[in-house]
Order: C-alpha cells, then sequence, then structure tokens
C-alpha cells in the first residue's frame, strides 16, 4: 500500500500563501507581509515541497494557482477566518474590551460614520480602535470574502454565499442642488415622499457633477436620465462623492445620487424626483456568514442602523 504523504502547516503558512495567491507576485506579497523575497521564495519552496507537488504555475512574472494551490487557498481562508474567530471568542470570554474593528463603507457614508457612529462607539468603547476603509462596493465585498474587512456598510444586490446582508435602510435617488439654487424654491412638499419634489422640467438643462463610473450611483443616474430621454450635460465626473457635494455646494451645477446621509452644516439641499418609482437602493450592513462577531462588533452593526438616518434642513 502506498504511503499517505502528510505535512505540516501552520496558521503563518496559509497567510503568507493566501498573500501570494492574491497578488499573484512574490515581490508584492512579500512586501504587504514585511518580508524580503527571497524569504518568501524560500518559504514557498519548502512549503511546495513539503505538499508534493506545486501550488503555483509561473507564467512570466506572476504566480498563478495550480489545481492543488486552489484547494490550499480555499482551505486555507477558511482556516484564518477559523483562527480570527477563535481569537475573538477567546477576547470575549476573558472580558477583554480591546482590539481592532475593520469596518468598510462607501465614500458617500464615511462622514455619516466618524460624525455619528464612531463618537458614540468610541464612547462605549474606547479601548477599541475602528479601522475605516473607504473604497467603492465592489472591492468593499471582495475585501470581505478575503477576510480583510469584519464588516462593511454598502449597497448588497448581488449574491455571494459566504456573505451575508442586514438592512439598515433604503436610500432613494435624489437631485443635490446648493442650498441657494432656485429649484429649492421651486420644489414643493407633497404627501409620500421624504424631500420636496421637483419635476424634470425644472432641472434638465442644468449641468450637473456625477459621481464616477465605477459607482452604483453613477449607473442608477445614467439609467434613469436614459427613461426620461434625457442627455444631461455633465460637466465632471469625481470619485470621491464627498467631492461631488463639495462642487455642488459651491455651484458649479447640481448631481443626482443616492441619499446618503451627510453633514447638517452642507449647504446643499436634497430633492425628490417625483416619483413613487424613482430608483431606489437598499442599505445593509455585510457580514460573513456563519461568522463569530463579539459583543463590541454587534454594537456597533446596532449603532450603524439606529444612526442612519439625514439631519434635518
Amino acid at each position: 500500500m502506498e504511503k499517505r504523504r502528510t505535512f505540516m502547516a501552520n496558521v503563518r503558512d496559509f497567510e503568507y500563501i493566501t498573500e501570494i495567491a492574491r497578488y499573484g507576485s512574490i515581490s508584492k506579497a512579500a512586501e504587504a507581509l514585511y518580508l524580503s523575497q527571497p524569504t518568501l521564495t524560500k518559504f514557498l519552496q519548502r512549503v511546495e515541497r513539503e505538499a508534493g507537488q506545486p501550488l503555483f504555475h509561473r507564467v512570466g512574472k506572476r504566480f498563478v494557482l495550480t489545481p492543488a494551490g486552489e484547494v490550499y487557498v480555499a482551505r486555507a481562508k477558511s482556516i484564518l477566518q477559523l483562527e480570527h474567530q477563535l481569537q475573538q471568542e477567546l477576547s470575549d470570554l476573558a472580558a477583554m474590551r480591546s482590539g481592532n474593528i475593520r469596518l468598510g463603507a462607501t465614500a458617500g457614508r464615511a462622514s455619516y460614520i466618524a460624525r455619528q457612529v464612531a463618537p458614540r462607539f468610541h464612547e462605549e468603547y474606547p479601548g477599541v480602535r475602528l479601522m475605516l476603509t473607504i473604497s467603492h462596493t465592489e472591492r468593499l465585498l471582495k475585501m470581505m470574502q478575503n477576510n480583510e474587512l469584519d464588516m462593511a456598510l454598502a449597497n448588497y444586490d448581488q449574491d455571494f454565499p459566504t456573505l451575508a446582508a442586514n438592512p439598515i435602510g433604503e436610500d432613494e435617488m435624489v437631485l443635490v442642488v446648493p442650498a441657494s439654487s432656485p429649484l429649492v424654491q421651486k420644489a414643493q412638499r407633497q404627501p409620500g415622499f421624504r424631500f420636496p419634489v421637483i419635476g424634470a422640467e425644472h432641472w434638465k438643462e442644468q449641468e450637473f457633477i456625477l459621481p464616477s463610473s465605477i459607482s452604483h450611483s453613477y449607473h442608477l443616474a445614467m439609467d434613469y436620465f436614459r427613461e426620461l430621454g434625457i442627455t444631461p450635460h455633465v460637466v465632471m465626473e469625481m470619485q470621491d462623492l464627498r467631492s461631488v457635494m463639495d462642487a455642488v455646494e459651491v455651484g458649479i451645477g447640481i448631481s443626482m445620487f443616492v441619499s446618503v446621509p451627510y453633514r447638517s452644516g452642507r449647504a446643499l439641499r436634497y430633492l425628490s424626483l417625483g416619483r413613487k418609482d424613482a430608483p431606489k437602493q437598499e442599505v445593509s450592513v455585510i457580514t460573513r456568514q456563519g461568522a463569530y462577531y463579539n459583543e463590541a462588533q454587534r454594537r456597533l452593526m446596532a449603532l450603524l442602523k439606529e444612526c442612519y438616518h439625514l439631519p434635518e434642513d
């Protein structure tokens, strides 16, 4: 009978191999891990020797997973998540009120977290460090899948078996104008609408500043323009939604995006589009299926939901 090959691996092995797979490069992975390239190369050679087969194809300068490597990395990610979960559970059992929470958010919601959620959370958990990553939804979801974030605040209209969406509110597509704009005076309060209503005939000739084309808001807005048969005069696109708000405030143009919370001091206004079927976007706290969340993390989720509202004009 052929003797089955066995080899020993530890958490560090799993972390290093996963990083090589993520970057597809020894040099980039070594930089991310604060190792020298020769050290990481020798490490990989040892692991592949112990595994009895290569984990990566060398395609030029890129490292591409072999079938054995795909199995290794899939199991490694599960083990790393279990190790992270174990540490969290042990921390809870020891009544430790310290550590880090890795929270992701889209740019438009970062200010709301900093101004409304973070102060309350810090008051209750002064020893816990909140590590906020700001990016677009697609990257946040990928980071969640790679166990690089504990939770994320974003829209979630996809289906990933490893992730779960916990809805906390709903944003509608709105027209965004300076507080001094004549459109504010023309808009009228109507039952069933959250903001004063303005008809398209009043704004279709305006100059627009739109979020970046990689954003969900951009595609919702462009779909809405096409539905109305309007070709917007777009004078600027910006990747950061806060910069879009800044540009609207100083009067460069108006914008259209979902009604993310903004600080009360901003000199801009949201106006409803006047249609009950106007595009909407469900906002969720995204977590990992089956993951353990400690007391502080559960409280942060609760605060994200409690605080998700707009300040009164």
